[in-house]
């Protein structure tokens, strides 16, 4: 009798999978719908502040059918009385009420907070998300998916990819994964699993401690898992309404385990410096791209350096839904068996996000 085994890195890769899944699917709970918007021009809207990003308000009535994006650099004040995280160009996040200005101060932006009142200017402010009590509903995160096909050997390319991210006053957390398979009728399947974990810790406006914990299996390199644990400390060297780089610097642990070969050890520990850099930005109301680079260079093995990195291209076509293109790269200037250096590609899917 033969007995099928699934590869422990897919099995993790199907149980990351499905725990971002029912996390996406959690039941989200709108908040009231008395928050007041006032322009510049006089004109006054009564229903519910979604968020500020990139430069846009985003808006909704009980009147209107959908959420509307209001210019904020045309925004006069706001009014609320449900609590808002609030972030500011110098780097700090205030949850509080938002209110009329306590006087006449020229500063039209009035932040109550539990323990102190905070004034600012709208040029100030560049980020506004909702504070929900309950965890679940201060999550967002998107879902993507694509399918390639080619006639010519038959070969399918399918890629599913899912992210979480949580944030609060001090503290964010994000969670995301990738699940790619090929196949094709004169070749071997091959495919390639991500996951990546990363918490923050707001030290300053400025700078922040961060813990990182990610897995990786690439048939590419003939690589079955490998898993690196790290910590790091960063600055955010740019900080805008539509523009964010942050670069970081630490070290870190991975384990890895390759397939077997004649002759050589499966299985290495390495103890790694790291030093990365995160962009993002935002263009034309409708196209974002985000980015980071990391690079591992070996503190045990001397001379070996790792380099992973992936970029997003993203196009809104209409409410949530979006197309992704996303370019990956992962290098390895020296492994430790007779393996690709190289694990790139080109992956394209829809997405939707919330």
């Amino acid at each position: 009798m033969k007995m099928s085994v699934v590869p422990v890195p897919l099995v993790l890769g199907r149980r990351a999978l499905i725990v971002i899944l029912m996390l996406l699917a959690a039941p989200m709970f709108g908040k009231r719908r008395d928050d007041v918007v006032v322009m510049k021009n006089g004109d006054r809207f009564t229903g519910e502040i979604k968020s500020l990003q990139h430069g846009e308000l985003i808006f909704k009535s009980g009147y209107m059918i959908d959420p509307v994006h209001l210019d904020w650099k045309r925004v006069e004040r706001l009014e609320s009385k449900d609590t808002y995280i609030v972030g500011l160009s110098n780097g700090a996040r205030v949850i509080g009420r938002m209110a009329p200005p306590a006087s006449n101060s020229g500063e039209e932006f009035h932040i109550v907070a539990e323990s102190s009142t905070i004034d600012v200017s709208p040029a100030e402010v560049i980020a506004i998300q909702q504070h929900e009590v309950s965890f679940w509903n201060q999550l967002t995160g998107s879902i993507k998916y694509g399918l390639s096909f080619s006639s010519g050997n038959s070969s399918t390319n399918s890629s599913l990819g899912a992210n979480v991210a949580f944030t609060d006053e001090k503290n964010s957390v994000q969670f995301s994964t990738t699940s790619q398979f090929d196949s094709q009728s004169k070749g071997e399947n091959t495919n390639r699993f991500t996951f990546d974990s990363q918490y923050e810790r707001m030290l300053t406006g400025k700078w922040l401690a961060a813990g990182l914990f990610s897995l990786l299996k690439s048939n590419q390199q003939d690589l079955d898992l490998r898993s690196t644990y790290g910590g790091a400390f960063g600055r955010r060297l740019i900080r805008t309404d539509k523009t964010s780089l942050l670069a970081i610097a630490g070290l870190d642990y991975s384990h890895e385990r390759y397939f077997a070969q004649a002759g050589t050890v499966p299985v290495r520990n390495n103890a790694e410096s790291l030093f990365g850099l995160t962009f993002s930005t935002f263009r034309f109301r409708t196209v974002g791209v985000n980015s980071q680079l990391i690079v591992f260079p070996s503190l045990t093995d001397l001379g070996r350096v790792r380099l992973t990195s992936q970029s997003n291209l993203q196009i809104e076509l209409v409410r949530n839904l979006y197309w992704n293109l996303q370019f990956y790269e992962n290098f390895d200037s020296r492994p430790p068996i007779s393996a690709p250096k190289n694990d790139s590609g080109i992956t394209t899917s829809l997405g939707w996000k919330f």
